[in-house]
Order: C-alpha cells, then structure tokens, then sequence
C-alpha cells in the first residue's frame, strides 16, 4: 500500500511538473517580450476628412513568438477625447494567431464632427485635443489552459479643423484718390486650418464693412484649405454721413458644410484728411 501511494504521489508531482512548465510557457512569453503587442503611434495614425466625418485608421500588430498559438484573439477598443467624450468602440474577432505569425490590422473608426458641432460640441473644431484609445485584449494560450487578458491605452494629438482666423487691425489702412471718389480700405487677413481638410473644396470668405450697423461695402475671396493662408483684402466705400461714425469688420469663413464661423473688428477711425473731404 505505501508503494502505490509513493507511485500516485509520484505521478501527481509529474503531472503537476508538467502543468507548471505549459503555464510558465504560456505566462513568460508576454513579459519577456515574445508575444508583442505595438499600437499605433502618432506619426502612425492617418486622418481623412468628408462630408463632415472624420475617418481614422490606426495600425497595429501582435507578432506571436512565443511557444504556443493565440486562440481566441479579441480586440476591444474604445476612443474618447481629453474630457473622456465617448466618439466611437468596436469589438474585432480575430481568432488565432499561429506560432511564428505576425497579426497586422488596424483600428478604423470614424465619428461625425459636423453632427456634433450642429448639437453646440465646437471644440474639438476650434481647439487642440487628445484622442484616446483604450484597448482590451483577450485571448486563450497554451490550448486555452491560459486566459490571456491585458488592457493598453495610448494617446495622440488631434489638430482643430480650424486654428485661427482674423484681421490684423493694425495693418488697416485708408486712402481716397479724389476727394468725391470712394475710400480704400486695405487689411490684411489670415486662415489657418488642418492638414486634413486640403482635400476639401476652397473656403469661402466673406468681408462686410460697416459703419453704425449701416452696410456700406461687401467683398469675397476664396482660400486653399489644410494649411497657413494670409493676404490683404481691399475694398471701396463711401464714408458715412456721421464723421464721428464707428467703422466695422465682419469676417465670416463658410467651409465643409459647417455653418458660418464670423469675428467683427473694430476699424481705426477715418483720419482727418478724409474726414475733412466728406460733403
């Protein structure tokens, strides 16, 4: 009797030696860096803009090297901004990654920013933001004996659509040819908006000039998007009756079906040489 229970006790410890040696198997490959997992980088994440959507598409990869295949691979993510605003998640099925094989895939995702800014969400139009990802992996290893699971986060820079736009006031400027003739206005302008939006039609820009809330002139150009754009815009007007009149900008940008964005600036006051000319 003391025989066959030093023999099952030997068979135990045997069969235990073994489970031991495929659970290190299966365990060790991930810390030690054979099994890894690369999410997408900044310089990695891609971006398109259309129809006021926005696609990204963020490569990653698991490169199986270690001692047994992954089965049952499933990818979960989910991608909110700085303030944690939901703006998209998935779940992808992979199943099994064999010893030795590389899974190349991405992240593809895609969120309407024109919806929301129409709902009063603006800021990610106007404002520099982060996109994060949070992704779940899960999978079986070592014939599923090992429940593989591990959640990864990273973040990249958003650019807003549109950076800046305006007038440079100081740069304003009055002449008149003849003293019955219109006055010239010149000042310089400038648009400034993301790398994603050059394949979009031209911007419109609009120009009104008014003095006491009274239009007196009307101009308009069209800008190249996805990139730092400035000129001068000029227009001619006849000033006002009142000599103590305020004059007034409107700029207004209308680009990617986004409804009008405007600024209004205040004008230096026509100097005196004008001013002694007016009727």
């Amino acid at each position: 009797m003391a025989a066959r229970t030093r023999s099952l006790q030997l068979a135990i410890a045997v069969v235990n030696i073994v489970i031991a040696a495929l659970v290190f198997t299966s365990i060790w490959p991930f810390p030690s860096g054979d099994i890894k997992i690369d999410l997408p980088s900044a310089p990695e994440v891609s971006w398109t803009f259309d129809d006021g959507v926005v696609h990204v598409t963020a490569p990653f990869s698991i490169d199986n090297g270690g001692f047994w295949d992954i089965e049952d691979l499933v990818v979960r993510f989910e991608v909110t901004n700085y303030s944690l605003a939901p703006l998209f998640n998935d779940t992808i099925h992979y199943g099994t990654i064999k010893v030795g094989d590389v899974l190349t895939s991405s992240l593809d995702f895609e969120f309407d920013l024109l919806e929301r800014y129409n709902q009063g969400i603006t800021w990610m139009v106007f404002n520099w933001d982060m996109l994060n990802f949070y992704v779940e992996v899960s999978c079986g290893y070592t014939k599923k004996l090992v429940k593989f699971e591990a959640t990864y986060e990273v973040s990249v820079v958003w650019d807003p659509l549109v950076q800046s736009y305006g007038l440079l006031n100081d740069t304003c400027t009055y002449s008149r040819a003849t003293t019955s003739g219109p006055v010239s206005v010149s000042i310089d302008y400038w648009l400034a908006t993301s790398e994603i939006l050059s394949s979009l039609p031209t911007a419109e820009l609009t120009v009104n000039l008014a003095a006491n809330s009274t239009d007196l002139s009307q101009t308009q150009t069209t800008i190249q998007l996805g990139g730092n754009y400035s000129d001068v815009i000029s227009m001619d007007f006849y000033p006002h009756a009142d000599p103590n009149a305020t004059y007034s900008m409107t700029l207004t940008v209308e680009f990617g079906g986004f409804p009008p964005m405007s600024r209004t600036y205040v004008l230096p006051p026509l100097p005196d040489s004008i001013l002694e000319a007016i009727p």
